[in-house]
């Protein structure tokens, strides 16, 4: 239904549109909803591309707390305003915009502070509220107000866009992690999937020159290698693999991430540290999964720091969104796989076989 059919002799109905909706642990299904025109402060666009994220196969797999059945999925979006609610500012109808995920309230503590990813509402599209795997998408205006809502400038394809999303938390990955250490030169990226090759993208930002992956799926480790011809791959499964580590950086790796979410990966990830050097536990992990245990002396004496990072804030959605718009970051090698969203199951399936990098759903095909 186009949106000039969405109006009958001037009566209000509400449309109903195709969604990938979360019913429970391991059950995602395309059904018909009903959007409502926008009400006050909010925005309706009409979602162009959005993005499969490794949070999205874990709340398909295993649920999220934050996520009650009967959830529209995905959080990586892009699309085109088509109706604007009363008093909405600084928007326009036919505007394309990019919108990520964390909604800060912009009133406690944390987002005074400026870190509104840590809001403690935590609030987020595709969670709390309806997310982008949809034909249609009603942007709450929290999000339009305080959230990470950025123009397109019309030089960029919105399959590219949506992905501001990610490489936002990634920047907040690097933020995180200089905020105690000074300059690193040498990073080790556990993952090679699409985290791990954006991170290892915004490296050069941050003055750093070597990159090191550790990746199980070989179609990965061969993709990283491509990508950054000069990086160091390793196959995590290696049996010499501490060797080759250690051939790498004799006395441990300044700067560390985990982009993936396997607790070994993480505890081997804390015995590479060198001296004052920074772990940042990027990739989350499913509920019930095992602890990590950690040697208290080892950080100690290392003077080492054991961080995380989640999420990012609006202010770095939109940094991410000018350095794809700008070129200055360059994705499009990192876009596999494409699907329509009448195809939205298989395309989870192709995200989660380890074939994929990462897979866009454009739901206006």
């Amino acid at each position: 239904m186009s949106f000039v059919e969405w109006r009958d002799k001037g009566m209000i109905v509400n449309l109903m549109t195709k969604s990938l909706v979360w019913m429970g642990k391991g059950d995602i299904q395309l059904l018909d909803r009903e959007i409502s025109h926008p009400d006050t402060g909010e925005l309706l666009i009409q979602v162009k591309a959005c993005a499969i994220c490794g949070s999205d196969l874990r709340i398909k797999s295993h649920g999220n707390s934050r996520v009650s059945a009967g959830r529209t999925m995905g959080h990586e979006v892009s699309g085109v305003i088509i109706e604007l609610g009363a008093n909405v500012k600084g928007f326009s109808i036919g505007e394309s915009v990019a919108i990520g995920a964390d909604i800060p309230c912009g009133q406690c503590s944390y987002c005074l502070a400026g870190h509104a990813n840590n809001c403690k509402q935590n609030l987020a599209m595709g969670y709390q509220f309806d997310g982008g795997f949809s034909r249609y998408l009603l942007v709450p205006a929290v999000v339009v107000n305080n959230g990470p809502i950025h123009k397109l400038n019309g030089k960029v394809d919105h399959s590219l866009a949506c992905l501001a999303e990610p490489l936002a938390c990634c920047i907040n990955g690097y933020e995180v992690a200089f905020a105690e250490f000074l300059k690193p030169k040498n990073v080790l990226i556990f993952g090679a999937g699409p985290i791990g090759l954006m991170l290892g993208k915004m490296a050069p930002f941050y003055n750093i020159d070597q990159l090191t992956f550790v990746e199980s799926n070989e179609n990965r480790r061969q993709a990283a290698q491509k990508i950054f011809p000069k990086a160091k791959c390793f196959d995590f499964h290696q049996p010499d693999l501490l060797s080759q580590l250690a051939d790498v950086q004799a006395e441990g790796f300044a700067l560390i991430f985990t982009a993936c979410s396997d607790i070994a990966t993480h505890a081997l990830a804390l015995k590479q540290l060198a001296i004052r050097g920074v772990l940042n536990l990027f990739g989350g992990l499913p509920a019930g999964a095992a602890k990590l245990e950690i040697d208290s002396n080892f950080i100690h004496y290392r003077e080492a720091l054991v961080t995380g990072s989640h999420g990012s804030t609006p202010a770095q959605h939109g940094r991410a969104l000018e350095l794809i718009q700008s070129g200055k970051v360059d994705l499009r090698d990192l876009m596999t796989h494409a699907f329509p969203l009448s195809r939205a199951v298989e395309a989870f399936a192709a995200a989660a076989s380890g074939d994929a990098i990462k897979v866009i759903i454009t739901p206006d095909v």
